[in-house]
C-alpha cells in the first residue's frame, strides 16, 4: 500500500464519521444562498510569479501577516478546512485528499475558494474524477489538478481539461526536485495556470520557475524561519522595491 493509499483510506474513515454526524442534505441546504467565492486562480495569476502560503490553522495573526507580506493566497492541507478563513480577503485553496463530493461541500462551507484534486487518487475511478470536477463547478469552486507524472496530465486533460495544474516536487522521503516541474510543464498546454510546490527557497529558483511559465509557488512552514516579510523580500528580489 502506497502512502497515498493510506491517506485515502484514512480520509474515507474520517469522512464517514462526519457524514454520519451531518448528512449531505444538510450541507446542500447550508450552501444555498452563500456569497460568491474569491476566484482562486484569478487571484494568484499576475505579471510575475506569486506566492501562496500553506497554513494548517486559521490563526488570525498568521493570516494578517500573510496579507501584509504580500501573499496571493492561502493553501490549507488536511481533510477539512478550519473555520475562520472567510474573514480574509485572500483566496483559499483546500489542498487535502478530496475523494468524495461531500468534502467539496465542506470546503465551500468552510471558506475555501478552490480545491486540489490529486490525479493519482482517481487512477481506478475516472467517473469519480469527472464527478468531483462537476460538483466543484456547481459549487463555484476552482479546481486545481495535482500531478506528478506525464500520464496524469494526459488523463486529466482528456477527462477534465482543467484550467489549473499543481506540480508536487516532493520525491517521497527523498527530498524535492524542481526538475519535476520543469519536465512536466512541457506537457501542459499553453494558457493553463500552473502552481509548483516543494523545494522553493531561493530567488534563483523563483526566477527559473517564472521563466518556465509557473504562475504561483506554494510555500511551506519554512518561511517562518526568517519571518514572512523577510522571506517574501528574498523571494521577490528587487522586483517589488
Amino acid at each position: 500500500m502506497t502512502s497515498l493509499d493510506r491517506m485515502i483510506s484514512s480520509s474515507r474513515r474520517a469522512l464517514e464519521q462526519r457524514r454520519d454526524a451531518r448528512p449531505l442534505a444538510q450541507l446542500e441546504q447550508a450552501v444555498t444562498g452563500m456569497e460568491p467565492i474569491r476566484p482562486f486562480t484569478e487571484g494568484v495569476v499576475g505579471e510575475e510569479i506569486s506566492f501562496v502560503l500553506r497554513v494548517s490553522a486559521a490563526e488570525p495573526a498568521l493570516i494578517e501577516a500573510a496579507e501584509a507580506a504580500g501573499a496571493a493566497g492561502l493553501a490549507v492541507p488536511g481533510d477539512a478546512v478550519p473555520g475562520g478563513l472567510d474573514t480574509t480577503w485572500l483566496p483559499v485553496l483546500h489542498k487535502g485528499v478530496l475523494i468524495d463530493p461531500y468534502q467539496l461541500y465542506e470546503s465551500r462551507l468552510s471558506g475555501a475558494d478552490g480545491v486540489v484534486l490529486i490525479a493519482a487518487a482517481f487512477d481506478d475511478d475516472e467517473d469519480g474524477f469527472v464527478r468531483m470536477q462537476s460538483v466543484a463547478g456547481e459549487l463555484g469552486l476552482d479546481v486545481v489538478v495535482e500531478v506528478a507524472e506525464e500520464e496524469e496530465i494526459e488523463v486529466a486533460l482528456e477527462l477534465l481539461d482543467p484550467d489549473s495544474f499543481l506540480v508536487e516536487n516532493r520525491l517521497g522521503d527523498k527530498g524535492f526536485d524542481l526538475e519535476r516541474t520543469f519536465s512536466l510543464l512541457e506537457e501542459v498546454p499553453a494558457g493553463k495556470v500552473v502552481l509548483s510546490e516543494g523545494g522553493i527557497r531561493t530567488r534563483d529558483q523563483v526566477l527559473a520557475l517564472e521563466r518556465a511559465g509557473v504562475d504561483a509557488a506554494i510555500l511551506g512552514d519554512w518561511v517562518h524561519e526568517l519571518g514572512l516579510h523577510a522571506t517574501f523580500e528574498i523571494l521577490h528580489g528587487d522586483s517589488r522595491e
